[in-house]
């Protein structure tokens, strides 16, 4: 296992494209952790830099303390699982397994067999080893991939989205059984992935990149809870945060478009930085699982009802999407700031499936204001200290 650790590193192409930019960040040992982003914003060059594919254009890279900026990629014992698999096609599951190791040497025939006995086990492929990759699903050929690497025995895993080929329906199943290998082993892994769900469940931290700039990196719910700013908010949760423009008016109450919120004593207490923002524009944070239909909320105590004329409604069978209109929205850059305000923007309730709101109608939803998010309208920040 390893402990991995980037110093200010930023990678600038010949053309003078900035991919990575003075990206801080130390992967513990033995952890799992995601990088996650749209795409293009720089966490396959990352990885890449890590594994030695790619070199740095400065900042150091260290692996258990050692600088490896200089290190050939053979020499950092890294193993990487790709998108593709990359496997050879004319040879058996035995023999992409065990590949690496006859290439590298060193290694007695007898301990070959036993590692890829041992990986071919782990990853239920003992009846397919005298199989080639043509005659193996999309999942047992990633898994042979991943057995590739696990018979390496490096100190790291690093895994470029291997899971973005596959179906939904085996993405979910691939993505457990990744989960419960990477504990088994207990090997350092850094995952790459598009997928914010995907981020979420797998990453033991997760860190958020955009623009090729770190925007955030902390466990999975404390970036859904507490995001940094703009860019994490949004892009963190399915559908994501709903990012309203609004006013902060003394009270303090949150205004937008005809709706007035009253901000709870526990928001104000866990952001203090609110009181230098009363007159000012702010950017309000809701997620949708804290909008709810008012007629079925029979215990709510205090919470503040908006009403919205419901454009359209999502029947998904555990909930239902409401998407309501309000007078307007905050529009996110890349770097997580905010660009300018969009008009006539929709805000999404995830509803009870028993409610009876219609597209057309009026619908009362009741406000979780407890869960109240802020940030700042010209940097993105969130509000707090």
């Amino acid at each position: 296992m390893a402990r991995i650790e980037l110093d200010a590193v930023t990678k600038q192409f010949p053309d003078g494209t900035t991919a990575v930019t003075s990206l801080d960040l130390a992967v513990g040992d033995g952890e799992l952790l995601v990088l996650v982003g749209p795409s293009g914003c720089g966490k396959t060059t990352a990885l890449r830099m890590i594994a030695g594919l790619e070199d740095v254009t400065s900042g150091t890279i260290s692996i258990d303390g050692r600088p490896v900026n200089d290190v050939e990629p053979r020499h950092r014992d890294i193993a990487m699982v790709f998108q593709s698999y990359a496997l050879y096609p004319h040879l058996s599951v035995y023999d992409n397994m065990a590949f690496s190791l006859k290439y590298r040497g060193g290694v007695s025939k007898a301990e070959i067999r036993q590692r890829v006995a041992d990986a071919a086990r782990i990853l239920e492929l003992e009846p397919y080893l005298q199989r080639r990759p043509r005659q193996l699903s999309g999942g047992q050929r990633q898994r042979v991939a991943m057995g590739r690497a696990i018979v390496r025995q490096p100190r790291a895993f690093l895994m470029d989205e291997p899971l973005s080929n596959l179906d939904a329906k085996l993405r979910v199943q691939m993505r457990a059984e990744i989960a419960q290998l990477q504990r088994a082993l207990g090997t350092t892994t850094i995952y790459v992935t598009h997928d914010q769900t995907e981020a979420m469940t797998l990453g033991s931290r997760v860190a958020v990149i955009s623009g090729g700039v770190l925007q955030q990196v902390a466990a999975p719910q404390e970036l859904y809870r507490r995001p940094a700013n703009l860019f994490v908010a949004g892009f963190i949760g399915s559908p994501p945060m709903n990012l309203i423009d609004a006013r902060l008016e003394h009270g303090p109450v949150v205004a937008f478009g005809p709706h007035r919120l009253a901000v709870p004593p526990e928001v104000v207490r866990e952001h203090p930085a609110l009181e230098r923002h009363l007159g000012g524009e702010v950017v309000l944070g809701i997620r949708p699982e804290h909008l709810h239909d008012a007629a079925l909320i029979h215990d709510r105590g205090s919470w503040p009802v908006i009403e919205l004329p419901i454009r359209l409604r999502e029947e998904l069978g555990s909930e239902v999407q409401l998407h309501g209109a309000i007078g307007s929205a905050a529009h996110v850059s890349e770097d997580g700031g905010a660009d300018d305000v969009r008009s006539l923007a929709t805000i999404v309730a995830k509803a009870d499936p028993r409610t009876k709101i219609a597209e057309g109608e009026t619908a009362a939803l009741a406000v979780d204001a407890a869960e109240m998010q802020f940030f700042d309208r010209a940097t993105g920040a969130s509000i707090r200290r």
